[in-house]
């Protein structure tokens, strides 16, 4: 169940090509954005990077976790897409699709799995500075110390957790996969784990799952 909102919500992930913001930068950016009557629309994004940033900068490691190779779609001579348009991407500029991912965020508390990773690569990518603020709620919400919150209020007895289970959920460092599991939702599988949207909708589930009291 969707759950309604005084400002729009912004479920956001990206897939980068390294973990440094400003360093490296993300090729893939997922934004679920919910309106405040609940309305949800999904949007994906890619964004090239230069031959000498995969060459140079870019982090072997991150770019197989994500796996750039096998998913980077966007169509040769064009520096960024619409990955949702139908049956093939629509290319963008790189302005085109930074202007969109700015109005998409405009005004928005922005949620996720560590979303203060994500907002420092997007403020990079955007050029965030003096004169040019960050679009969203500069007060992200990270649903991992969310789930993390409910079911210490819940207490092990009520959440269904033994003691030393509970008390390992809720003592940091989290878990946000253990932590999903035990408001009840499954996190992304293989095949789905690493991707922007997949990992955009689970966060999308977990932070309703919690607003609307547990999925189980």
């Amino acid at each position: 169940m969707n759950t309604t909102t005084a400002a729009p919500l912004i479920s956001l992930d990206t897939e980068t090509t390294g973990l440094v913001p400003g360093h490296h930068m993300p090729w893939e950016i997922a934004i679920i954005r919910r309106e405040p009557d609940g309305t949800d629309t999904e949007h994906l994004f890619q964004i090239r990077p230069s031959d000498a940033h995969l060459r140079h900068v870019a982090d072997p490691e991150s770019l197989k976790i994500n796996r750039f190779a096998e998913r980077f779609a966007i169509p040769d001579g064009h520096d960024a897409a619409d990955m949702l348009t139908g049956n093939s991407p629509a290319p963008l500029s790189f302005f085109e699709a930074c202007a969109r991912i700015h109005a998409l965020l405009s005004g928005a508390v922005v949620i996720g799995s560590n979303p203060s990773f994500d907002t420092a690569h997007l403020s990079h990518l955007l050029g965030v500075g003096p004169g040019r603020p960050e679009p969203w709620h500069y007060r992200v919400v990270d649903v991992a110390d969310r789930a993390a919150g409910y079911l210490t209020g819940l207490g092990p007895q009520r959440s269904g957790l033994t003691p030393p289970k509970h008390a390992t959920l809720i003592t940091p460092p989290f878990s946000s996969k253990a932590l999903s599991r035990a408001v009840g939702v499954e996190p992304p599988g293989d095949g789905d784990a690493h991707t922007a949207l997949a990992d955009a909708k689970w966060a999308m589930a977990v932070y309703d799952a919690v607003t609307a009291g547990g999925a189980r």
